[in-house]
């Protein structure tokens, strides 16, 4: 797979006072016009990257090995139930009652090395389970050099987008209940599609100025969840070796995190990039997707979104072109209540088909804590899809969040 930068950085290096400065490009993506030593650059930049990523691990797994004191391991997790009335045009008959819940028991270990550097794990344990009863588990090392996680983790780009504001205790354009996509044609506008949480390295670097690099490998998505020892996902990986799979998923991104005039501002931009397979054997092309975020809080208001584009067809395989834009807006009433809405225009141009379905989604609602660790949330849900053979649904909903 190729993997050029299609953007631009530029980086100014102040010396003392005298204000010289250096920039360098990295090249758009190579074409099969482009020969030579501009292919050579390209190629090179890739396996530089990855080079680096693996060394600062090992150099960050070895550099000190004395230990401070034993790892300690701490217990917690979340609980999220809601009731929903469901009214949908859908013609499928669904219930006018839904029960939903999502839950994760999290263990967590962390030890420090006597000069500092500081290790662990985490391992999530799917308490409210569909498939993998061991969700994402890895370990980590963090230093002056930044952070490096290896294991079944969702990707730095995943891990570092802005994104709208919550209000309903939880990520609310996520849609983890998935009744969304039971109505309509839905797409989480975040990057958990090429590598998911398949074994991978993950590197986020030391904030310089509020701006952090972020970059990830994943050589194949064809174990996600990473399942371990027994299951055949610690077996060596065929190229291309799975229908529907990825392989060699690189993932990027920057994210700055400050003030400016009193007010806190976040943003980011990220990217991820694979080679698809949808018949085991086969390469059908590169799909990419990326994403841009902003969040600004003033007081009690938040109001933030981000924009999600992918780019999922390919001469042999037609696929989704998606363009998701998600905004929305927070406000404290008091210390224990936040409400909010937010708006989320879904479009799929997908190549080859004769229709698309295009889907608009509206939340109103909020969170109350009514005890520590304990919140009650509600709200409204209105999703509104151009197929007529699913057309509106509007979700009534209040539950309890419990974190611990």
């Amino acid at each position: 797979m190729r993997v050029c930068i299609s953007f631009r950085w530029r980086l100014f290096w102040a010396l003392g006072n005298t204000g010289n400065a250096f920039s360098f490009p990295l090249h758009a993506p190579i074409s099969a016009g482009v020969q030579g030593a501009t292919a050579l650059i390209c190629i090179e930049m890739r396996i530089m990257m990855n080079k680096l990523l693996v060394g600062t691990a090992a150099i960050a797994l070895f550099a000190s090995p004395a230990l401070a004191a034993p790892i300690g391991v701490t217990v917690g997790g979340y609980y999220n139930s809601m009731f929903y009335n469901v009214d949908s045009d859908s013609a499928v008959d669904y219930k006018s009652s839904s029960l939903q819940e999502d839950a994760e028991i999290i263990f967590k270990g962390k030890g420090v090395s006597n000069s500092g550097l500081e290790y662990g794990f985490q391992v999530q344990l799917e308490a409210a389970t569909k498939d993998d009863q061991i969700d994402e588990h890895y370990i980590y090392i963090k230093g002056d050099f930044g952070k490096v996680e290896i294991g079944a983790e969702n990707s730095s780009a995943f891990k570092s987008q802005v994104t709208a504001p919550k209000f309903l205790g939880w990520k609310t354009y996520d849609n983890n209940f998935e009744t969304w996509s039971k109505v309509a044609k839905y797409e989480k506008p975040l990057h958990d599609n090429y590598s998911a949480d398949a074994n991978k390295v993950n590197y986020y670097s030391p904030r310089v100025n509020g701006v952090q690099f972020v970059y990830s490998i994943t050589p194949s998505n064809q174990n996600s969840g990473g399942t371990g020892v027994g299951s055949g996902a610690n077996n060596l990986l065929v190229e291309s070796g799975a229908d529907k799979s990825y392989d060699d998923v690189i993932a990027m991104g920057l994210n700055y995190n400050g003030t400016l005039g009193g007010m806190k501002v976040a943003a980011s931009y990220t990217t991820e990039k694979g080679d698809y397979s949808a018949v085991a054997g086969t390469v059908d092309g590169e799909h990419e997707e990326k994403a841009y975020g902003l969040s600004l809080s003033s007081g009690d208001f938040t109001i933030g979104g981000h924009k999600f584009e992918s780019d999922e067809a390919t001469a042999t395989n037609p696929g989704n072109d998606w363009d998701i834009t998600v905004v929305g807006v927070s406000y404290k009433l008091s210390s224990a209540t936040t409400i909010g809405f937010s708006l989320q225009q879904q479009e799929d141009d997908k190549t080859g088909a004769t229709g698309n379905d295009d889907t608009d989604i509206t939340v109103i609602g909020g969170s109350t804590k009514i005890g520590s660790g304990a919140t009650f949330t509600y709200s409204y849900e209105m999703v509104e899809s151009d197929n007529p053979s699913k057309g509106d649904t509007n979700f009534i909903g209040a539950g309890l969040l419990l974190k611990f």
